[in-house]
């Protein structure tokens, strides 16, 4: 609606749009970016509000990297919370999956997300929910967006994440390494690479049950299932760091 605003921004078409919040087109003269901005309803909620701060000033405060979202500024208008984002072109992995992709395709997007989560990791963070739903293909390879479940290394704190792409320790409510987001790699991995859900189950204790107990089988491709394979040890010890996952995926 062209009278609806967040801060100086005019409000454009939708993004997306999740239970909590929505993400927008904002409009300011010739410029145009993304605004997160927290549904009504969840503004009301001061613990939901205080994560969403969180995010924002997190977002904004990370030095730029051409695979992390970047943010750009924070606020609030008519009480409602939003976060102002570069725009990115392009669409997230969710359409691209359930349909099997060549290995040297999938290696290339997943050295472009792995090199995004060692940056992250390289300040301090942890991602947490590493999904096809926060990673945009765009011109340049993969962006990941959405800091809203992120916590310091070593952190823990409740169960947060996406049931079908936590690490076992995740699940298991243990605190967070840089292992858990290269875990969620793997999973992402494996289902670009074979067309095939790896640990969705339906109802999300399904899931998480899969995540502890199931085998990934293992990929067929000499070059990326040995290391889909290691990022999915259920271990963490056993895992590459996201920097060595990302220099073993760069075609030499």
């Amino acid at each position: 609606m062209p009278d609806d605003h967040a801060g100086r921004w005019i409000l454009g078409e939708a993004i997306a749009a999740g239970e909590l919040a929505e993400v927008r087109v904002g409009r300011h003269g010739d410029e145009a970016v993304a605004i997160k901005r927290l549904h009504s309803h969840a503004a009301r909620d001061a613990a939901l509000r205080a994560l969403f701060t969180a995010e924002a000033e997190l977002t904004c405060a990370l030095p730029p990297h051409p695979h992390l979202v970047r943010g750009r500024a924070h606020g609030a208008d008519r009480d409602r919370p939003y976060l102002v984002l570069d725009r990115v072109d392009g669409v997230d992995l969710r359409g691209r999956l359930g349909v099997a992709h060549p290995p040297a395709t999938v290696a290339a997007l997943l050295a472009t997300a792995a090199a995004a989560v060692a940056f992250l990791h390289a300040q301090g963070w942890i991602h947490g929910d590493v999904v096809p739903a926060n990673l945009i293909a765009g011109p340049g390879g993969l962006v990941l967006c959405d800091l809203g479940v992120a916590r310091r290394v070593g952190a823990d704190g409740p169960v947060r994440g996406t049931a079908a792409y936590m690490a076992p320790e995740q699940v298991r409510g243990q605190a967070w390494t840089p292992a858990l987001d290269v875990f969620a790699l793997g999973v992402i991995a494996w289902e670009l690479c074979t067309g095939a859900r790896l640990f969705h189950r339906g109802a999300s204790y399904l899931s998480m049950a899969a995540v502890v107990e199931a085998d990934a089988p293992p990929l067929g491709d000499a070059r990326l299932g040995p290391l889909v394979a290691a990022a999915l040890a259920k271990d963490p010890a056993a895992r590459p760091t996201a920097a060595a996952l990302a220099d073993a995926l760069v075609d030499d």
